[in-house]
């Protein structure tokens, strides 16, 4: 090529990058070369000199940015994260640099999404905030993140087991429960819309602390319910766990109770003298009524047994447990058995061994013969007292009379030349009316005898002792009031004692109308009085 055709090449802008292999920037000293001058140049040709980008604006290089991971907080153990940028080609090298200790990490797998996305599967042991994430391209061009760009921490444990975290009583104001969690600056909140609901459980949650209250806790609700929730425990790097608890409610019935045991038999008459029995205990009398309420649980059924009365005896028959009245009480899950004793039966007349009065919630009289002593009272050693002792029967002289059976608010009297008169029982208006309950027997009088009439049966369903007659039997307590039989004379045999009596009184609001064994229901203002005469059961 000559040099005018160079020069003329160059003016016209026709030769190409093949005919200028090195060119030396510093020859050229004024003008700029356009892109349509040097149509193909290719900046290896550059060997010297210095040319800008604004001269040279194709000799240019592409780095990879990353701008965001997700998460940002992850544990030690092997998972995916995404890291979000520009200028991925496919497939780079990730590593993970602490730049605390200035340690390199390999991540596990790659995989190229897009230009602008990576999903990366790593596993680091040291916990540290100090971590950034370097991206390096196959052509070894590499971007790197910004400082404290990864966090790696031990998520949220829980320490509080999951399930129930206990029954609350409905209605609470105050403290429910207390949930908690191991971690960095924990902050609690409920993932669902149950413990916070007002018509639901109605509580609060410390976000801080995990405590857990209320003001009126299962709101408005008047019967058991249990709220299942979950509440998730969030750390300092954002990190959660999540645990499901329940809470129960529960309503609390406050109930009044009257309970009378079955009386005890008269003791039996004797043929050889005459003797007279010893007039029947009382059944033991327990009430709360007019002081603290017990409580039931609803939909618990609560059984109830009612005492019978004591058999009674034949004459010239000693008496035995058989002539005793049976127990009455009730008895629940969550409620300490509550029970009154049988009355005790009344001693035989005559010189048997058996004249003492047998020992119950009242006491028998004891048989006329020995001077013997009546059956102790208040078998349950109750306070207050279920019962008296018996009276002591007559020492085998004229007039040969029994001693009355105890009562539920006195003792019996005592068959030594007087008449020995049943203990009188106690007034109580639990029905809304005042009824007499639990009465003691009379004690039997010799067909012979000085003393006029017989001897009465105690207030409160008593039976009178046998007259002076032969062959006569005293009278049988009352049913339904516990009352004692009373003691037979000459020849006579001694009465049965009456039934007892269960009586329970609820707020008709509170009453659920779920019974066995037929019990009588009335109503007195705002309760309902269910009145047992036998066995059977209540559920709250």
């Amino acid at each position: 090529m000559t040099k005018a055709r160079d020069l003329a090449n160059i003016i016209t802008g026709g030769f190409t990058a093949d005919d200028i292999p090195n060119l030396d920037a510093s020859k050229i000293t004024s003008g700029s070369l356009a892109t349509a001058r040097v149509p193909n140049l290719d900046a290896s040709k550059i060997v010297s000199g210095d040319i800008s980008a604004a001269r040279l604006s194709l000799a240019t290089e592409t780095k990879p940015v990353v701008s965001s991971v997700s998460p940002s907080a992850i544990t030690n153990d092997a998972q995916n994260i995404v890291i979000t940028g520009t200028d991925f080609t496919a497939i780079p090298r990730v590593d993970i640099i602490n730049t605390a200790t200035g340690i390199w990490y390999s991540v596990n797998t790659v995989t190229h999404n897009s230009s602008t996305s990576l999903t990366v599967n790593l596993a680091l042991a040291v916990d540290a905030g100090t971590y950034r994430i370097r991206v390096e391209n196959p052509d070894g061009l590499a971007g790197l993140s910004g400082a404290n760009f990864l966090t790696v921490s031990d998520a949220p444990t829980w320490t509080t087991g999951a399930g129930s975290l206990g029954t609350v009583a409905g209605n609470t104001n105050g403290a429910v429960a207390t949930v908690s969690a191991s971690g960095d600056t924990i902050v609690y909140s409920e993932t669902t819309n149950v413990l916070t609901n007002a018509s639901l459980a109605n509580c609060s949650l410390n976000s801080s602390t995990g405590a857990i209250t209320s003001t009126d806790f299962d709101g408005s609700s008047t019967s058991a319910r249990t709220h299942t929730f979950t509440i998730r425990a969030t750390d300092a790097q954002g990190q959660t766990a999540d645990r499901e608890f329940t809470l129960t409610s529960s309503y609390s019935i406050s109930a009044y109770y009257l309970m009378v045991a079955g009386g005890g038999a008269g003791g039996s008459g004797s043929s050889n003298g005459g003797m007279g029995g010893g007039g029947g205990g009382a059944g033991g009398f327990r009430t709360n009524y007019g002081s603290t309420a017990i409580t039931f649980t609803p939909t618990t059924q609560y059984t109830i047994t009612v005492g019978s009365g004591g058999a009674g005896s034949g004459f010239d028959v000693d008496s035995d447990s058989s002539d005793d009245g049976g127990d009455t009480s009730i008895s629940g899950s969550g409620l300490t058995t509550i029970l009154t004793n049988g009355g005790g039966a009344g001693g035989s007349g005559g010189n048997s061994s058996s004249q003492t009065g047998r020992t119950g919630g009242s006491g028998g009289g004891a048989g006329a013969g020995r001077s013997s002593a009546g059956g102790s009272g208040n078998e349950g050693n109750f306070s207050p007292s279920e019962g008296n002792n018996g009276g002591q029967g007559d020492d085998g002289s004229q007039p040969f009379s029994g001693g009355g059976g105890g009562g539920s608010s006195q003792a019996g009297h005592h068959g030594v030349n007087q008449h020995g008169h049943g203990g009188n029982g106690t007034a109580n208006s639990i029905t809304g009316s005042s009824i007499t309950y639990a009465g003691g027997g009379g004690g039997g009088t010799w067909s012979d005898s000085s003393l006029s009439g017989q001897a009465s049966g105690g207030s409160g369903g008593g039976g009178h002792g046998a007259p002076k007659a032969t062959s006569s039997s005293g009278q049988a307590g009352t049913n339904g009031l516990g009352g004692a039989g009373g003691g037979g004379g000459e020849n006579g045999s001694g009465a049965t004692g009456g039934s007892g009596v269960f009586i329970l009184r609820v707020a008709t609001s509170d009453y659920s109308g779920t019974t066995t064994g037929s019990p009588t229901v009335t109503t007195d203002g705002s309760n309902t009085i269910v009145k047992w005469t036998s066995n059977g059961t209540y559920t709250a």
